[in-house]
C-alpha cells in the first residue's frame, strides 16, 4: 500500500507538510536514492533519507497517537540547540521526553527572547494547519509597563497600531496588576500576533516595555501552577478540539493485536531446576 511521502514524514514528526514540500524542492529528500518529487508516493521497501540521513527505520514505526504539549517558555531560552550557544542551558527540545517514531513541532513559533505559552505537536499536519489559521485563531498576552504615574488610565492606551507596514488591531486591554508606576496590561487579540506588536502598542505611546509574555492560544490558557521551565500534556478532549479548529481528522494509532480473553499464554518457567541431591549422595558414599 502506497501513500504520499510528504504526508506520511509530516505524520512522524519531520516537519509540516509545507516544510517538506520545499525540502523536496531544494533536493534535500531522497526517495530510493532519488530526489524526490513533489507528490512521491512511498511504498513498504522504500528507502528514504532527508539531508543524507536514512530515516526509513523511523518510518516503520507506528506512529503513537498525537500528541501535544504545552511549555511554558522562559525568556532567553532558544528553541533548539542551534538556536542559541553553549552557555545557554538546554534548549526547549531539549527539555521535552522523547516521543515514538517522531519529534516535537512548534506551533506559535517563538524566538528565543519571547517567553509564555508554547504549544508543540508531534504531528506535522496539526503545526501546519495550525500556523496557516495563525490570522483567524484569538491569542492574549500580558505586557509589563512602565507608565508615567500610579494613576495612569488605562483607556488612554490605543487598540489599533501600525507594525511592520500593517494595521494591528486588538480587542481590548485590561489591568492585570503591579504596583505604583510599573503595571501589568492584558492585550486580547483576535488574532495570533507577533508579540513584537504587542510591544510596538504601548511603544507607540512612548511606553517603556519591559516584557510580553503569551497566555493564550485560542481557548487554551497557561496555567498558573506551570512554572517556567516545564511542560504538560494537553489533555485528549483539548488535542481533539485543536484538530477540530485545524479542520482536520483526529488520527488514531495503530492499535497492536491482543490475545483473547481466557487464553493468555503462560509465561515460560525461567528458573533453574533443582539440582539432584540423590546423584551427590551417591557419589559422597562412594568414597
Amino acid at each position: 500500500m502506497s501513500e504520499r511521502l510528504h504526508k506520511l514524514l509530516a505524520q512522524h514528526g519531520f516537519g509540516s507538510r509545507r516544510e517538506i514540500e520545499k525540502w523536496m524542492l531544494e533536493g534535500r529528500v531522497l526517495l530510493n536514492g532519488q530526489p524526490a518529487q513533489q507528490g512521491a508516493a512511498y511504498s513498504t521497501g522504500d528507502r528514504v533519507a532527508i539531508d543524507g540521513r536514512d530515516v526509513t527505520g523511523r518510518l516503520k514505526i507506528s506512529a503513537a497517537a498525537p500528541s501535544v504539549l504545552l511549555y511554558n517558555k522562559p525568556q532567553g531560552q532558544p528553541i533548539t540547540g542551534a538556536d542559541g550557544d553553549a552557555e545557554s542551558g538546554k534548549s526547549v527540545m531539549e527539555s521535552l521526553p522523547s516521543v515514538r517514531g517522531a519529534r516535537w513541532l512548534v506551533v506559535n513559533t517563538m524566538q528565543a527572547g519571547d517567553s509564555g505559552l508554547l504549544l508543540l505537536t508531534s504531528d506535522g499536519r496539526l503545526a501546519d494547519a495550525l500556523r496557516r489559521r495563525a490570522e483567524t485563531i484569538p491569542a492574549a498576552y500580558v505586557a509589563r509597563v512602565l507608565v508615567p504615574t500610579p494613576e495612569f488610565d488605562v483607556e488612554s492606551l490605543p487598540r489599533v497600531v501600525n507594525y511592520d507596514e500593517a494595521t494591528v488591531e486588538f480587542e481590548s486591554i485590561e489591568p492585570a496588576g503591579g504596583e505604583g508606576t510599573n503595571r501589568w496590561f492584558r492585550v486580547e487579540s483576535r488574532r495570533t500576533h507577533r508579540r513584537a506588536a504587542v510591544r510596538a502598542l504601548f511603544e507607540s505611546r512612548n511606553l517603556k516595555v519591559s516584557r510580553v509574555i503569551q497566555v493564550k492560544f485560542a481557548d487554551i490558557e497557561l496555567p498558573r501552577d506551570l512554572p517556567r521551565g516545564r511542560h504538560r500534556a494537553l489533555s485528549q478532549d483539548r488535542v481533539a478540539a485543536l484538530y477540530a479548529l485545524a479542520e482536520l481528522e483526529l488520527p488514531q494509532a495503530e492499535e497492536r493485536p491482543s490475545a483473547k480473553p481466557g487464553r493468555r499464554r503462560a509465561a515460560p518457567d525461567r528458573r533453574r531446576p533443582a539440582p539432584d541431591r540423590r546423584a551427590t549422595g551417591r557419589k559422597k558414599s562412594r568414597r
